[in-house]
């Protein structure tokens, strides 16, 4: 369970604070997937730095598993919208850096998951090839296994489909959520697409303008079903969650 309350976070901008997120509280349950959707400069990033630890003045308390959340203590994996790999390493090597970092021992067992998750994200081939020369879906793909790899406490990512064109989106959309069936992590990911968020979120949070807080939370009942893109229920959703926005976006 990952616990947040009244979480927000201010910044000293031109000797002016600027209050960018909150307050904010949530209870997130385990194995849930959260997408979070929200205007420019809501605050969305700056709520995934947080609980990613990059971000750590901020008022209020963020708990995971009855713990303060603590990336030393906890395993998060975090796919930023660049993909976060190390231009120097090889897909291999960046897929095992989380590993070495926690100083994880990679067995025989873990060789194997390993094995599977590129396979399943068709970069199997591409393990001694350097970001440089990987497309915008072959990294996109390096950094969800990279992700999966380490097993992940709580799954933070910032619209890392963003770059892809549409066809290769609804391709990783599609391997991403049978990779996350499989495993199940915490996640919570921020996108500006209504249809991804429907598409991918157990449940959608929408966020109002900064300083960004919660207009509400749609529990989707579409999540997980098949050829969900055709479904007549998936436009009405969809255009529900656009009057909700425009509503709350108004105030």
């Amino acid at each position: 369970m990952l616990d947040i309350e009244n979480l927000s976070v201010s910044y000293k901008s031109n000797r002016n604070t600027v209050h960018a997120i909150g307050p904010i509280t949530m209870a997130i349950e385990s194995g849930d997937i959260i997408a979070m959707i929200g205007p420019s400069g809501c605050g969305k990033s700056t709520f995934l730095h947080v609980l990613s630890g990059i971000i750590k003045e901020y008022d209020g308390l963020v708990t995971l598993n009855g713990t303060g959340l603590n990336p030393k203590l906890h395993d998060i994996g975090f796919i930023p919208q660049n993909f976060g790999l190390l231009p120097w390493k090889n897909v291999e090597k960046n897929c095992l850096l989380s590993l070495k970092i926690k100083n994880k021992i990679i067995d025989s067992e873990l060789i194997e998951k390993i094995d599977y998750i590129m396979n399943r994200l068709n970069i199997q081939d591409l393990k001694n090839r350097y970001p440089k020369e990987l497309s915008g879906g072959q990294k996109q793909r390096a950094s969800i296994a990279r992700a999966f790899i380490m097993n992940p406490d709580l799954l933070l990512m910032d619209e890392p489909f963003s770059a892809l064109d549409a066809i290769t989106r609804e391709e990783a959309q599609e391997l991403f959520i049978d990779v996350w069936n499989q495993y199940k992590p915490t996640t919570i990911f921020v996108t500006h697409s209504i249809e991804e968020a429907i598409y991918m979120g157990k449940k959608i949070v929408i966020m109002s303008h900064c300083p960004g807080t919660i207009v509400k939370t749609i529990d989707n009942p579409l999540f997980n079903t098949e050829n969900l893109r055709q479904n007549e229920e998936y436009l009405k959703l969809s255009s529900h969650i656009r009057t909700i926005i425009k509503k709350g976006w108004e105030v």
